[in-house]
C-alpha cells in the first residue's frame, strides 16, 4: 500500500510541475506583459516547479532508497 502511494505521488509530482509552469506562463501573459510576460512567467513557473517538485522528488527518492536499505538489512545474516 505504501509503495503504491509513493508511486502515485511520483506520477502526480510531474503533473504538478507542468501545472506550475503553465500557470506561471498564463499569469505572466495575462498580467499584460505580452510575450515578455509569457517568457518571464515561464521562467518563474519553472523555478517554482524546480523548487517545489524537486524537494518532493528528493523525498520520494529517499523513500525508495530506505526501502532498499531495509530489504538489504533483512537479507544479511547476523554475525
Amino acid at each position: 500500500m505504501n509503495k503504491m502511494l509513493a508511486g502515485g505521488l511520483a506520477a502526480m509530482n510531474a503533473f504538478v510541475a507542468v501545472i506550475l509552469i503553465a500557470a506561471g506562463a498564463l499569469g505572466g501573459f495575462a498580467g499584460g506583459g505580452g510575450m515578455l510576460g509569457l517568457f518571464l512567467g515561464l521562467l518563474a513557473g519553472g523555478l517554482l516547479a524546480v523548487i517545489v517538485c524537486g524537494i518532493l522528488a528528493i523525498f520520494i527518492q529517499m523513500h525508495a532508497e530506505l526501502i532498499l536499505i531495509r530489504e538489504a538489512l533483512y537479507r544479511t545474516p547476523p554475525k
